[in-house]
């Protein structure tokens, strides 16, 4: 063997012998870098008895450079996103979480990173949870535990902290406190102390030790009583993504424990709020009968969310569990058997299963006390009912225990001897029930009841003293018609029937256009039901519907815009009485002396009245012309965000234990 072997011999021992006692020493005071990985999901090393979690795979898809988003380029480049980044509300909503101070300080931990290392390399890359419980006094008061899958970058940095002073630690104020199998670090500008640990490839950053002890346990126990290993997490998160790539957002919520935590008390929605629709919704739906939400968020292709909600039977109302006993429909017959009703164009599609009945008694509870009286007297002038609660068993016997309602933009061409109407912009819309055997019979009845209560609900035809109640035939069906000026921006109620389906419009030609719909379909009157982004939302759901809700946002925004000044105007707030008694006191001040109203002459009295009206007025006008505009310019906004959404689906199925939500929203970039 030559000299030069023997040589190349010897440096070959001395580098692997050094990279033998490297390996071995590097091992013992840090970490094994060819150790094996975790092998489950984060979600076992979480505890099952956590107030909430959240966790997203491949974080590394969403972040080039942390914390800017990936899909920033994009989202730049959608009309919504840029009206909302240079909103008011944006701004706001910035200075109240403190948004800028919070880039600003992730920006300076950042920097304090070795050159040429990401937050990404460290921690997060691929998959992170966040869990925790809450605490009396508010959110920010629970215990939270991060949990990050490492790079060998990211294990180093954990295991580095038994060594404070080489990195710096002391020099920052913070102490380390090294236990058996995690760290403590506080002081310094940590605030809270934070307890570290690594299992495996994962590490753990908490505010409770609790928590990180736990964790070790949990890997210890081969995961027994962990998140993963529950129920919940199986049935509703595992399950319910799409497949083992999915990168859908999973989510798991005590509501009952937030609720208690944020000292939220009181029914919502709250049933004796005096607007309608809370009021309503309130009858079938609390809040506080939630015991917990799980479910999956997805924000690739637009944003899609499974959701299931746990009740608390004890807390259910009997219409609500009657109510939510109906049997729920599949995507395949919402397809083929309601959306076939619906005009293609229509802009909001609502199928709901009730007892027909149980909806009018809320829908008459609802209202205002004297609104409902005012109905009931009408029908008891008849002689043929004693009270409102005789009329909705009858229509209650007439009806099928499902419906759908639909809207669509009123664009139709105007009759010319059609009802005349006001010029406020409404949408048209069409309520269709399905008949139960014999209720043709029975509702034709109540129609022709309520065409002759005439004047005394308001009817009227072109001429003042007619009767604005007609008949007419649509394919060999009668239906009605009654006109009233009270009717806003068509003047007309139809409805009618067949032997299928009672139908009921604000509008003649949308009557017709719902027949022709269901009857022909297309290419003369296409259907909702041909649609492919409808049908394919629809029949992505596994769960089924007793609600379903179809919106079209896009379609309906002539009219929106058409009503935002509307909106506008009823939104200035002026406190009438605070101006008033201001406006008084100072005519009283500068033109009578400064004199009380009950002491003014009464020659005066009406010289007085009118200077505060006139200055009332004024007020108002002034007012008006710096709020309006402002207020307009909301609206405008609020309606450029809906805009941003092609097309929607919302799917609500219920037992008496549970609600399970399917929704589906497309939201394209380019836009």
């Amino acid at each position: 063997m030559s000299r030069k072997s023997r040589l190349l011999r010897l440096l070959l021992t001395i580098v692997l012998l050094l990279l033998f006692v490297g390996y071995f020493a590097f091992s013992t005071l840090l970490f094994d870098p060819f150790e094996s990985e975790l092998g489950v999901d984060v979600s076992g090393l979480v505890d099952d008895r956590v107030d909430f979690f959240v966790a997203r795979a491949q974080l590394r898809e969403d972040f080039e450079e942390f914390p800017r988003l990936n899909a920033m380029d994009e989202l730049e480049g959608n009309i919504a996103w840029r009206t909302w980044s240079g909103s008011p509300e944006c701004e706001t909503l910035a200075v109240d979480i403190g948004y800028d101070e919070l880039m600003a300080r992730i920006q300076q931990e950042l920097a304090q990173l070795p050159a040429g290392v990401e937050l990404l390399d460290v921690f997060g890359g691929k998959d992170l949870a966040v869990a925790g419980n809450f605490k009396p006094g508010g959110l920010e008061q629970a215990d939270w535990a991060l949990f990050g899958t490492l790079s060998n970058t990211g294990k180093l940095a954990i295991e580095l902290l038994d060594y404070p002073g080489l990195i710096g630690l002391e020099d920052q104020g913070i102490a380390v406190e090294a236990g058996d199998d995690l760290v403590t670090l506080s002081g310094g500008n940590l605030g809270a102390a934070l307890h570290v640990a690594r299992i495996y490839d994962i590490g753990v950053v908490s505010n409770s030790k609790e928590l990180v002890e736990r964790a070790i346990e949990l890997e210890s126990r081969q995961f027994e009583g962990s998140f993963l290993a529950g129920s919940t997490y199986h049935d509703r998160i595992q399950i319910a993504k799409r497949n083992d790539l999915a990168n859908e957002i999973e989510v798991f919520i005590n509501s009952r424990a937030l609720m208690e935590t944020m000292q939220l008390t009181g029914a919502w929605p709250d049933p004796n709020s005096q607007d309608f629709m809370p009021s309503l919704v309130s009858k079938f739906f609390q809040l506080g009968a939630i015991n917990h939400l799980v479910g999956i968020l997805g924000i690739d292709e637009g944003l899609s969310l499974e959701l299931h909600a746990r009740l608390s039977s004890e807390l259910m109302t009997p219409l609500q569990n009657r109510t939510y006993k109906k049997r729920a429909i599949n995507g395949e017959d919402l397809v083929d058997k309601y959306a076939v009703f619906a005009p293609e164009d229509v802009s909001l599609f609502v199928y709901f299963k009730c007892d027909m009945g149980d909806l009018l008694h809320q829908v008459f509870n609802s209202m205002e006390p004297a609104t409902r009286s005012l109905i009931e007297e009408r029908f008891q002038a008849t002689g043929k009912y004693r009270d409102l609660g005789q009329v909705i068993e009858e229509i209650d016997s007439a009806l099928l225990d499902h419906c759908i309602f639909m809207m669509r933009e009123n664009d139709y061409p105007e009759e010319q001897e059609g009802p005349p109407h006001n010029d406020d912009p409404m949408p048209a819309f069409a309520f269709v029930s399905f008949l139960a055997e014999g209720g043709q019979e029975k509702i034709d009845g109540l129609r022709r009841t309520i065409g002759l209560m005439g004047a005394s609900i308001g009817l009227q035809g072109a001429e003042p003293g007619t009767s604005g109640f007609y008949s007419n035939k649509l394919g060999g069906y009668p239906f009605n018609e009654y006109w009233s000026p009270q009717i806003s921006g068509t003047g007309v109620i139809a409805a009618g029937t067949t032997q299928e389906v009672m139908t009921i419009t604000n509008s003649i030609p949308m009557y017709k256009h719902v027949r022709y719909t269901f009857t022909q379909g297309a290419p003369s009157h296409p259907q909702l039901a041909e649609r492919p982004d409808f049908s394919s939302l629809a029949l992505s759901s596994e769960r089924g519907a007793n609600l379903a809700i179809w919106t079209n946002p896009r379609a309906g925004l002539p009219t929106m815009k058409k009503s935002a000044l509307r909106w506008a105007e009823d939104g200035v707030n002026i406190d009438w009485a605070f101006e008033r008694a201001r406006v008084e006191d100072r005519i009283l001040r500068e033109e009578y002396d400064g004199r009380s109203k009950d002491k003014l002459l009464p020659i005066e009295v009406g010289d007085f009245e009118r200077a505060v009206e006139n200055k009332i007025d004024e007020i108002d006008r002034d007012i008006r012309r710096t709020q309006i505009p402002a207020l307009l310019e909301g609206y405008e906004r609020k309606l450029t965000y809906l805009s941003a959404v092609r097309a929607g689906l919302i799917m609500v199925a219920a037992d008496h234990r549970s609600l399970d939500l399917t929704m589906r929203l497309l939201v394209p970039m380019e836009f």
